[in-house]
Formats: C-alpha cells, structure tokens, sequence
C-alpha cells in the first residue's frame, strides 16, 4: 500500500491518467467545424494553425478566448494572425470584451497580454526571443524579461498596437489604451530582426478579446494619420504563413514510449526544432505545465499542496487535449503514453527511447534536481511490470527506436519487468467485476451487518426484517434465526409420533416461505447486480 505522500507529483499524475485512458474508450472525435474565411488567403484573422490547441477562436476568426477556462482556470491561451509584416506603419486594435466567471474561491484572475512575434516563438508571447508582449497588469515583457511600463488595462479597455518599420537601424514597438498614447516599449535592432516578418499576437487567460485588423468600419479608437491597419496593407506587401495542411492524411503524429526519465521530452524538442517546417504540437505534461504558470517579474513560490493541484490540473488538461486533437489538422507529438486509434487517418508512428541503465539512472537525478521530486517507487514498480515494446500493426504504420535498436533494448526491458514483478504484491485473480465488488463489500463492511452489504447496499431491508428471512437489521447471521425457529419446531414435532397427513399442511407453509425467499432474493440480484443468482 503506498503512502499518502507517494501519490503526488508528476509522473504518478501521468501514470494514472494513462491507466485511465488505456481502459476508456476512443469515440471518433466530431468534425471540425468551418470557419470562415477559410479558403481566402488574403484576409488577415487569426490562424487556428499555429494557435494553442485550446484556444477557441470565434467563427470570424477576430477574436476567440481559451477553451478549459471553467476547469482549468490558470491556464493561457495564444494566438497569432495569418499574416505579419516587415515595412511600414502598422497596427491592430485588440479589446477585451469580456471577464470569463472562475469557480468560487479560486485565487485565478483574468489576465491579457497583446503583441508582436515573429513566425515559429512560442504561443506563450514575450517569453522567448523576438516576441514582444504588453502585459495587463501594467508590464512589459521580452525574451521572459517583465518590466513595469504603462498603465494597467483589463474588461472593455481596447489596447492599439503600433509597430514602426521607417527607422534606419530600429524597428519601434509602441502602445495606445482607449486611444490614448502610452509610449514606445521596445526598440529592436533590424539587423537581428533580419526581414523576419512580425505578427500580432494576444495571450489572454480567463478572458475574451475581440481584434480589428482593419475589418471594421470604423476602428475602436482614431490611430495616427501615418498608420495603417494591417489588413490595409497590399497583399504584396504581407508576409504569409505556412498554410495547414488540407487532409489528415498529410498529418502524423509521433507517440512517445519510455519509462520516465528516459529523455522522450528531449527528444522530442529537438525533433521539433530540427523540423520546423512540420510545425508539431508537443501535447505534454510539461508543456501544459508551462502554459498554467503565471510570469511575472515576481513568481511566487509554491507550496507543497499548490503544485500537487497545479501538476495534477496539467495532467487532467492533457488528456483533454489529446482528445480533440485528432479533429485538427496539425503534426502531434504524445509525449506520454496514449491511445492513436482515434488519430484515424494520420500517419501514425511510435518513438521509442531506451537508454542503457547507466544513462538512465543519470538522467533521472537530473530530472530530480530539475524538478525537486522523486518518482515514486510504487508508480515506478508498476510502470516497469508494464512496460512493453511495441509492434507494428494496423493502427500503426512505423516503429522508430530513438537510441538502443530493438535487438538491444528488447533484453533491458524484460530485466525491468522481471525485477519489477518480484518486487510487486502477486496481482488479485479477478473472476468478474460482480466478484471483485463483492469482495471490496465484504473487506470494508462492519462485523453484524447481515448478508450481503447489508444497510450499506442501499436496499430497504425492512420487509426481510418482518419476515424473518434476514434477521434483524445488523445482526450478523439472518439464517440462523430462521433455522433455530425451523428447527424447533422440527424438534418438537418429530420428537413425538410423525403422521405425515397431520403435518402436511404445516411444512407446507416453511416450503412456501422459502420459496418467497429465494424469489426476493433473485429479484433483488436481478435488479442491483444484473444476474440470477447462486442458484
């Protein structure tokens, strides 16, 4: 049995999410819905291509808001527009319409960040290089660096984004709220920009923001004489976006299968950046992690109970993701154990990691000093007796082996399971589900509560009880009061001279009792249980 502390951190979470989704079925995820637009390349909205997964844009595409905001209120959601720019005066307008409701009690408030960013930064804006965000609670961030800059902004404020390409040696990145002008937050250097194109860009947690690329008649608030919407700029003059693809057959995703510890997250960022082109989507804990955290120039220290709520939130997310993710056209990588069968139609590969046990054990004290925590022992046990290497089959077009081949790794997995299995409590012989939840009755049902669960069945044993057939309400041992009161009169009667035709009658009225008995009782099993009965 484990201990209370054992059932925390990241890979317990992980391991009982995918224990969880091994039993449960794969429905065929519905049809993505059309969106308008579409099929025009030259309307600047925003691109459900390189968004998060689950941020949830809004039919025309100018707006959106995060999907899990109910359940998963600390978690952010980006996007970007289908185009970006190199030259001239340009803007966008961003407002935000609406404060979503969190559950009561929760300490998550609704935050927006708006900006600019280059093609292939992280959805996160202003946390990594060339990405450029204004932050709602009056800061500035670049590269993960905040600063304090401008005013604080949040429901029905409206930011405009200015982006000035005229310099000679900078490009300068300005802002405006509710038209009024809060100064120029970056400067960056042309040379490093390297004619890469920028893009706007919102993040919004707990919120829905709604942009005016130029779409609109007349914009939120005026905008200096020399900037234009960027949906005025000649179609020329803007730089497009790698279009998605346009079937599923042109997609794949990539499982990952490894014990923890083994590097599949390593691999799997350095797949993504040696194939850029692919665009993948990392759906793992770590990501989804990343994306809960608020940043800020403070980060406030969790405690113990906190981040066991924050990792277990993540892992929950993440099963979320991985069941809507077959309706998008996108490259996948699993970086955790799940089923493909309902990735129907997209090439589907598997990437297996086994180190040798030198490597591995290394590189599971690195991920204990990256992370401040163990796996624990019981979750690591049972995921070795688990562990199997798999093989191509209907469902899966390729096996790759990322760095012990097959022949190598095939006799350090079953040392694994062997040494695991001896380690392990011999596994229960389950029959059946009826068996085996009769048993959990009988192991926690108190001494003298009757026969089969008793009160704790939900049944209402007060017709037994006036009967007989039960004895009273939690006395252990219903039968015998009928067999002692049976057996007396059996006593008294045969203690004399028998006539058969004296007490015919008599022992007829017991065979009809038990009759009624076993009636009650298969009816009862009939409707609680869905059988017949031990008879």
């Amino acid at each position: 049995q484990r201990d209370e502390k054992d059932e925390h951190g990241r890979a317990y979470y992980e391991f009982r999410e995918e224990a969880y989704n091994s039993r449960s079925k794969s429905p065929p995820p519905p049809e993505e819905e059309p969106r308008e637009g579409e099929d025009d390349e030259t309307v600047v909205i925003l691109d459900t291509y390189t968004s998060d997964l689950h941020f949830k844009a809004s039919k025309d595409r100018y707006g959106g808001q995060p999907l899990f905001f109910e359940k998963f209120p600390s978690l952010w959601s980006g996007a970007r527009s289908t185009h970006g720019v190199t030259k001239g005066k340009i803007c966008f307008e961003a407002k935000v319409t609406q404060y979503l409701p969190v559950k009561e009690g929760s300490p998550e408030i609704p935050l927006f960040r708006v900006g600019w960013s280059v093609d292939f930064s992280h959805s996160q804006l202003g946390e990594d290089e060339f990405s450029y965000g204004y932050d709602g609670r009056g800061l500035k961030v670049e590269n993960g660096q905040f600063e304090e800059f401008g005013q604080t902004f949040g429901e029905n404020d409206v930011i405009g984004c200015f982006a000035n390409f005229e310099g000679e040696e900078l490009v300068e990145l300005s802002f405006s709220k509710n038209g009024e002008e809060v100064g120029t937050a970056f400067q960056i250097s042309k040379e490093s920009l390297a004619d890469r194109a920028l893009l706007p860009h919102v993040l919004c947690k707990n919120c829905v923001v709604e942009l005016n690329f130029g779409q609109k008649e007349e914009p939120f608030f005026p905008v200096p004489e020399d900037y234009v919407f960027i949906h005025a700029v000649p179609v020329e003059d803007r730089v497009r976006t790698p279009l998605p693809p346009k079937t599923t057959e042109e997609c794949e995703v990539l499982l990952m299968v490894g014990l923890p510890g083994s590097g599949k997250t390593q691999w799997a960022q350095k797949h993504t950046q040696e194939n850029r082109e692919k665009r993948y989507n990392i759906l793992g804990t770590e990501t989804v992690l990343h994306q809960m955290r608020t940043k800020g120039p403070e980060m406030e220290e969790l405690d113990a109970k906190s981040r066991d709520l924050l990792i277990q939130q993540a892992a929950q997310c993440l099963s979320k993701l991985v069941q809507i993710a077959p309706r998008a056209k996108r490259n996948f990588i699993l970086d955790q154990r799940r089923k493909l069968l309902a990735f129907k139609g997209f090439a589907r590969k598997v990437i297996v990691i086994v180190p040798n046990e030198e490597d591995w054990k290394k590189r599971l004290e690195l991920r204990k000093e990256a992370e401040g925590e163990d796996v624990p022992e019981s979750v690591m046990l049972e995921m070795k007796a688990n562990y199997s290497l798999p093989e191509k089959n209907d469902y899966l077009d390729e096996v790759i082996y990322g760095e012990l081949t097959k022949e190598e790794a095939q006799p350090l997995v079953t040392k694994y399971k062997e040494e695991a299995r001896k380690l392990l409590p011999p596994s229960e012989k389950r029959a059946n589900r009826r068996n085996n939840r009769n048993k959990r009755n009988r192991q926690n049902r108190n001494r003298g509560q009757g026969y089969v669960g008793g009160q704790r069945r939900g049944y209402d044993n007060r017709v037994y009880g006036q009967q007989q057939y039960w004895g009273q309400p939690g006395n252990r041992g219903g039968y015998r009061n009928f067999y002692d009161r049976y057996r007396g009169d059996y006593d008294r009667f045969y203690g004399r001279d028998y006539d058969y035709n004296r007490y015919r009658d008599y022992y007829r009225q017991y065979n009809r009792e038990w009759q009624n008995y076993y009636q009650d009782r298969d009816r009862y099993y009939r409707n609680y249980y869905g059988y017949q009965g031990y008879r």
